[in-house]
């Protein structure tokens, strides 16, 4: 193995490493009751929740293909999985910063052209942050009074969650539809200092702006993938929030029905929108155990956690350390063709 690989192995294990050191920190004084509820979880039941785990990043690779099939005809849905796991590895292993780079970067390598590909990442964030919104909205309208019933010690975060979820889309909307607000944007970055190293960045970020502006514009155009992504985002939410629910009913968790953990864990990925992370950790755990202790015990809703997070987060980074170096592999062997 070259010392690239050996590289990206050994920052990918320290972070997995790293990462469990602080859920074993966050949990320590309750750590042997939930080791003892994740022991009486079955292999079985455990494969079960693996295997819900990758229907949700199939799913999202289905969001994927939708949108870049539109620009290239002979894109794989093996590409599209590609790009889902290669944005789990840029998420955590460069603690979020590099995930659309690496995306956009292999999007490029298939056909698609530079900007065009940081546009169809973005749009993609887009559409999954307003599904977020909507689904969260339906579920509160039809499940509002139960919560009130139930407690509303979380109350306050939701509504700061709705706020700064609202408040990103509709941002990156105006981005990628208000001509206005692009100069604006433009006029901004150029106010950024005058040196090498920024004259780069702002060359690259104006460029993005304007490659969202276009694909946005000709997506707007195009109604059936708009409500082919839609549709594909609520299956994907309904398979991501259904995991909460087995994790419990593995633990031995009866309190809360099917729509109820649906509707907890929707306000979850709400409020932990409006929290600051660090490679996808804090905010989710914060808000999981914030929320679901005011309906099952805390050690039940921590034994849940972990066993979610191992489906979510976990596993899905194991198997993008996988995906990465076969692509890189790939690359390389390309470049010295050439």
């Amino acid at each position: 193995m070259d010392k690239k690989r050996w590289k990206t192995v050994v920052v990918s294990a320290a972070t997995l490493v790293l990462l469990s050191l602080l859920v074993f920190l966050v949990f320590r004084d309750h750590f042997q009751e939930i080791m003892q509820n994740i022991r009486a979880v079955s292999a079985g039941s455990l494969l079960f929740l693996l295997g819900m785990s990758v229907l949700y990043q199939m799913l999202e690779s289905m969001v994927c293909f939708t949108l870049v099939r539109r620009h290239l005809p002979k894109f794989s849905f093996k590409q599209a999985v590609e790009v889902v796991f290669l944005g789990v590895f840029g998420n955590v292993s460069t603690l979020s910063v590099g995930s659309v780079p690496i995306q956009s970067y292999y999007l490029h390598r298939c056909g698609l052209m530079a900007g065009s590909g940081v546009g169809t990442m973005t749009l993609e964030y887009v559409f999954h942050k307003s599904s977020i919104l909507l689904y969260t909205t339906i579920m509160m309208l039809m499940k509002r009074h139960w919560l009130y019933k139930g407690g509303n010690g979380f109350v306050q975060y939701l509504w700061l969650g709705y706020g700064i979820c609202s408040l990103i889309i509709a941002v990156l909307l105006l981005l990628c539809s208000w001509n206005k607000i692009q100069r604006l944007a433009a006029w901004l970055i150029d106010r950024l200092p005058e040196t090498e190293k920024w004259d780069d960045r702002k060359h690259l970020w104006k460029s993005n702006l304007t490659a969202l502006y276009v694909e946005s514009k000709q997506l707007l155009h195009d109604r059936w993938c708009i409500l082919k992504v839609l549709g594909l985002n609520a299956l994907k939410l309904v398979c991501l929030y259904s995991i909460p629910f087995f994790t419990m009913r593995m633990l031995g968790i009866a309190a809360l029905s099917f729509w109820q953990v649906q509707f907890l864990t929707a306000l979850m990925h709400l409020i932990s929108n409006a929290l600051p992370n660090v490679a996808g950790v804090g905010p989710v755990e914060f808000a999981f155990v914030l929320i679901f202790s005011h309906y099952v015990e805390y050690t039940q809703a921590s034994s849940a956690l972990i066993l979610y997070r191992i489906a979510t987060f976990f596993f899905p980074f194991v198997l993008s350390i996988f995906v990465f170096l076969r692509v890189q592999k790939r690359v390389m062997n390309d470049s010295e063709k050439t």
